[in-house]
């Protein structure tokens, strides 16, 4: 029980945790709904976008189907920032940042999964025919086999693609 006088708890209208909302005169619709903005919030989202941006840049490069997903997450962060602080006078710093390295980013993994579809047949076939070699001769002849026919797929010279013979 409780041994103070008068009523045992806060109205139920009444949250104790967050302060009463003041209407601003100059604003007739009231506060967003949800509540107001915490100040920081789209400075924090923009960091949070600019990082993300930079770091789906440089992971598209090495592993590129998680950066063009951490790309996605970065304009979509960024556009939730900007539009947070939409009610000020300026985009916080490190949102446009984000949005355009997100950008490039995913133009970058959707070239990537591009080429991935269109050299699909010839690279699994030289896949298969490695996994079943049984020697390293028999490896460099499926290399041998499989190399001229993704060049003519790119339009380039067999001898272009040499520096790729023991990574593919």
């Amino acid at each position: 029980m409780n041994e103070q006088p008068g009523p045992s708890g806060p109205p139920a209208s009444e949250d104790p945790w967050r302060p009463p909302e003041q209407q601003d005169p100059r604003d007739p619709q009231g506060p967003p709904p949800g509540g107001p903005t915490p100040p920081g919030a789209a400075e924090q989202a923009a960091r949070r976008a600019l990082w993300l941006g930079v770091g789906s840049l440089v992971i598209t490069l090495f592993f590129w189907p998680l950066g063009l997903a951490l790309g996605i997450a970065a304009v979509v962060v960024g556009t939730r920032a900007r539009r947070l602080a939409a009610h000020r006078a300026g985009s916080p710093p490190g949102v446009t940042g984000g949005i355009v390295t997100g950008a490039i980013s995913v133009v970058l993994g959707v070239v990537m999964l591009g080429f991935a579809v269109y050299l699909w047949p010839e690279v699994s076939g030289l896949e298969n025919c490695k996994s079943t070699a049984n020697t390293q001769t028999d490896k460099s002849a499926c290399e041998d086999k499989w190399l001229p026919e993704i060049a003519r797929k790119l339009h380039v010279r067999t001898s272009d693609l040499d520096p790729l013979k023991g990574m593919l």
